[in-house]
């Protein structure tokens, strides 16, 4: 998993290995994705869980590809704070401290 600040090409390989589409549905996740975005910009709530983080994520990667262009400075703020908060998720939810796989 990389770390948040993490060149975004690193970010889109990770992103990917979570089929957001597959598991929610193209639909279900752009609205939960952009709920999320919105929210993250009124007042930097996160969704809680590890799935809805992981669709998040890879919604944004999907949005920016299609853009063809890097996240601005205030969408990679969000893709860090996902990134950190998947991280903090995985961790909380492994056996004995172990960190989870999540690839």
């Amino acid at each position: 998993m990389p770390a948040s600040r993490a060149p975004f090409e690193e970010i889109v390989t990770f992103a990917y290995t979570f089929d957001g589409y597959e598991v929610l549905g193209m639909e279900r996740c752009a609205t939960l994705a952009n709920e999320a975005m919105s929210a993250f910009g009124r007042d930097r709530s996160l969704p809680n869980d590890l799935d809805s983080l992981r669709a998040c994520l890879f919604f944004e990667a999907r949005r920016w590809i299609v853009l063809e262009r890097e996240p601005d400075i205030r969408s990679r703020l969000y893709v860090d704070a996902l990134l950190e908060r998947i991280a903090e998720r995985a961790e909380a939810l492994s056996d004995g401290g172990e960190a989870l796989p999540l690839a």
